[in-house]
């Protein structure tokens, strides 16, 4: 972009929504992904056999505007004896604050609240952090949650640490996941998959801004958004329809209400993915390993055929349609289309309650243009490898960050969900600037623990229970343990009901997490802590 047609500089912090894991090991953390593609690095599990919380970083990016609105990305911006940066902070947990898991997603027109009769504000648990300069260690961030009854005394508290953070030798600022801790300081029972009264966990979101010193000049920053969640136990499977998917679509959908269809559809960058995704699938779930699996989706024969329109077109026919209406949530569809996976709540608040999960509306044009024809033949006839974060050009560096963030977290089912729910499927969750909007960023009048207030408390009974079709990326089935028989993952902890919600509390960070064997190629369990 040439000085003249330049019309103005804005600072802006990536990813615009980060996501950190948590883990009880007291032993480092593993960096969470920067470029997609890429899973992050092992040792998962630290010296003292802990899982390893994950950690997101943010930096600051210089972003030139002409007088048209076209945007360019031209310097990472960093601390230095000229430049000073300060990181902001905002976490909440809303969960034990807000309303009632099943009568928000079937949009009960009077829901019930979570812990009814005691102070709604003493429920939230919230913590601010801010730090600033280089090589700046860990801060923990916590806050603290009481079960008290207006007008009378409690004891019934506790202190729960959400994150910590510290900041790079550049200044970036580090967000690390906090242990993990979820338990019921009035001792009770769990015996509901979502709403359980007197229980706190730890996962928490909230705004992360920046103050911009430059040669002694103060220059506004546009905030980024942070999501500290559960851990990923199969780094390397995605979701076939992930949260970038979903913002994606968000990013498409226009003030008027109008949606921009793609122009061009690339075989290698936009339809690919989804086939890879679905074959991935079988490393965490029972089809993998059984005689009856239907042939990869992306190995080098059936793409092969896929060059045939007919071919193509009956692919898609077995696609979920957009918004198919399911009676309830916990359905399969009868014609078992694809995604295969249990039906959850609508995001979409006039279409109907219940519907099966599909792929995204700008993944599902795609796929139309490709049985069109309309797409760019551009299959090498292997994947590409992904390339790292040091190698991606300045420019595109902070969608790469973006991407990287969000393709690791499912975008449905949604009942309601793992990192988050439905919202993330809602376009008034994302900034009402249209630029900021296709940058993902969410709106900052949302409060802190927005995305996560919707979630199942604690997120432990959720996960006990939710096996089958549910979210098999982030929550494995049945897994390889080195044989070719599928073996649940949860052996030893599964069980629905409050045995299993409680030994996934006690548990959770002692199951296996899938990797692969640089042998044979096969993601298999390995690390698991329990017999």
């Amino acid at each position: 972009m040439s000085t003249a047609n330049k019309q103005r500089v804005e600072y802006r912090i990536y990813p615009s929504i980060g996501i950190a894991r948590i883990g009880d090991s007291n032993d480092g953390f593993i960096e969470g992904p920067e470029a997609p593609g890429i899973a992050p690095e092992s040792p998962y599990r630290g010296s003292d056999g802990g899982l390893r919380p994950q950690s997101t970083r943010f930096r600051i990016y210089k972003v030139e505007i002409d007088v048209n609105e076209n945007e360019i990305v031209t310097a990472e911006i960093t601390a230095n004896s000229k430049t000073k940066i300060e990181w902001s902070v905002g976490l909440a947990n809303r969960k034990a604050a807000g309303f009632r898991i099943m009568d928000t997603l079937a949009r009960s027109s009077t829901p019930r609240l979570r812990n009814d009769g005691y102070d709604r504000q003493k429920l939230v648990i919230s913590a601010l952090g801010t730090i600033s300069e280089i090589n700046q260690p860990q801060t923990r961030m916590s806050g603290s949650i009481e079960f008290a009854k207006p007008g009378i005394p409690s004891h019934h508290v506790a202190n729960i640490e959400l994150a910590s953070i510290m900041t790079d030798a550049q200044g970036r600022l580090i967000v690390i996941g906090g242990p993990g801790k979820s338990a019921s300081p009035l001792n009770l029972s769990a015996d509901h998959f979502a709403d359980n009264d007197g229980w706190y966990d730890s996962v928490s979101d909230g705004p992360i801004g920046a103050t911009l010193e430059i040669d002694g000049t103060t220059h506004p920053v546009v905030s980024a958004w942070v999501v500290i969640t559960v851990p990923r136990f199969a780094p390397e499977v995605y979701g076939v329809v992930t949260w970038y998917d979903q913002a994606v679509s968000m990013a498409r959908m226009n003030n008027d209400g109008t949606f921009d269809s793609p122009r061009t559809t690339s075989f290698t960058r936009d339809i690919y993915p989804i086939l890879k995704r679905a074959d991935m699938l079988r490393w965490v779930h029972r089809p993998a390993h059984g005689s009856t699996f239907p042939r990869a989706l992306s190995d080098a024969t059936r793409l092969s055929e896929l060059k045939d329109q007919r071919s193509r077109a009956d692919l898609m026919a077995r696609l979920t349609k957009l918004n198919s209406t399911a009676n309830s949530a916990e359905e399969l569809s009868p014609v078992r289309t694809m995604p295969l996976l249990y039906s959850g709540a609508n995001p979409d608040p006039n279409g109907p309650t219940w519907v099966f999960p599909s792929l995204t509306r700008y993944q599902h044009a795609h796929f139309t243009n490709w049985v069109l024809g309309n797409f760019d033949a551009d299959w090498e006839g292997q994947e590409r490898a992904p390339t790292a974060f040091s190698q991606i050009d300045i420019a595109l560096q902070p969608r790469a960050l973006c991407e990287a963030a969000l393709e690791t977290c499912i975008g449905s089912s949604f009942f309601p969900g793992i990192e988050a729910t439905y919202d993330m499927a809602r376009a008034e969750t994302y900034h009402p600037r249209p630029n900021l909007r296709r940058e993902f960023r969410v709106n900052p009048d949302h409060p802190a623990g927005f995305l996560t207030e919707k979630m199942a408390l604690p997120w432990q009974a959720d996960f006990a229970d939710c096996t089958a079709y549910w979210w098999p990326s982030q929550r494995p089935v049945y897994v390889n343990t080195g044989g070719d028989q599928g073996t649940r993952w949860d052996r030893g902890i599964n069980g629905v009901g409050l045995n299993g919600h409680l030994n996934m509390v006690a548990n959770w960070a002692k199951l296996g997490l899938i990797v692969r064997d640089p042998i044979t190629g096969k993601l298999i369990e390995t690390d698991r802590l329990l017999p």
